[in-house]
């Protein structure tokens, strides 16, 4: 969609207006056009990712929002074409989040990260959670095939390169390289020799791929969770929380008393459990 428009002035200044962009286009600049496909593919991951998670308390009109509205809106045959229809939901993430042009410059995005005071943007945890990716396991949500409904203009590189850009030269691709192997042998990859842990996923959350589903030793558990999201165990309960979510914190309230309460000298005599259910 995006990719034909931009081939063109005219084409980049369309874009412009249907996406509120808050600065002009330039199609020659290569990290600016990566940064904006990121940011529109970034729309629909994090809907997805918090996709009903009960924090009508922290914004309502946000947790109205749901992977359902997006489909809605991609599906609704009265908005003639899918660029269009790509640009409401745009336009939906800007309302709930109470902003009135879409950001796509990249030495903006940049210079946000590089704020380190307290009460910036980044402070919040975006920051940190870049750090982490650039120098611990890497976790980029790229999208770089040809055919990809997201486009391929942000494959992982786009990423590296940014790490480089907030954090200095030297986090480059190396450093990432050998921050994964080592956090692979510090916690153990897949085979993580551990106690007492409780894993949660949910089915929704595509973060679940990366996360452990199945436990390979006694007293760990894991819980996958059908038609959840990311920690939707974690939030305030609702009264139209799915069963399987309900029954989920009942098992994680119950394991973690048996583990609080019984004596560390004793081996505990819960098996290797994994809980999965259907909605």
């Amino acid at each position: 969609m995006i990719d034909n428009q931009i081939k063109t002035s005219i084409g980049a200044k369309i874009i412009e207006n249907k996406f509120k962009l808050c600065d002009p286009l330039n199609i020659n600049t290569k990290n600016d056009v990566e940064n904006l496909f990121e940011t529109l593919a970034g729309n629909f991951a994090e809907i997805v990712q918090y996709n009903k998670d009960n924090r009508l308390y922290e914004n309502p009109e946000r947790s109205l929002v749901t992977l359902e509205t997006l489909c809605d809106i991609m599906v609704n045959k009265t908005i003639i074409t899918a660029l269009d229809r790509y640009a409401d939901v745009n336009n939906k993430l800007l309302s709930i989040n109470n902003l009135n042009c879409t950001e796509h410059v990249y030495k903006k995005m940049i210079d946000s990260y590089l704020n380190t005071s307290w009460n910036s943007d980044s402070a919040a945890g975006g920051r940190q959670w870049t750090y982490q990716t650039c120098t611990e396991f890497g976790f980029f949500q790229t999208s770089n095939q040809d055919d990809h409904v997201f486009g391929n203009q942000f494959p992982a590189s786009f990423f590296i390169d940014m790490c480089s850009d907030i954090f200095g030269k030297l986090y480059n691709f190396d450093i990432l390289s050998n921050g994964i192997k080592r956090s692979n042998i510090m916690y153990g990859e897949l085979n993580i020799k551990e106690n007492r842990v409780i894993y949660v996923h949910g089915s929704v959350d595509p973060w679940h791929a990366l996360g452990i589903t199945q436990t390979k030793s006694k007293n760990n558990v894991a819980i996958y969770i059908e038609g959840t999201a990311h920690c939707a165990n974690m939030y305030p309960p609702s009264p139209t929380d799915l069963p399987q979510l309900k029954h989920a914190r009942e098992m994680i309230r119950a394991f973690l008393n048996e583990w609080l309460t019984e004596n560390d000298n004793n081996s505990s005599e819960v098996d290797n459990i994994e809980f999965k259910y259907k909605v």
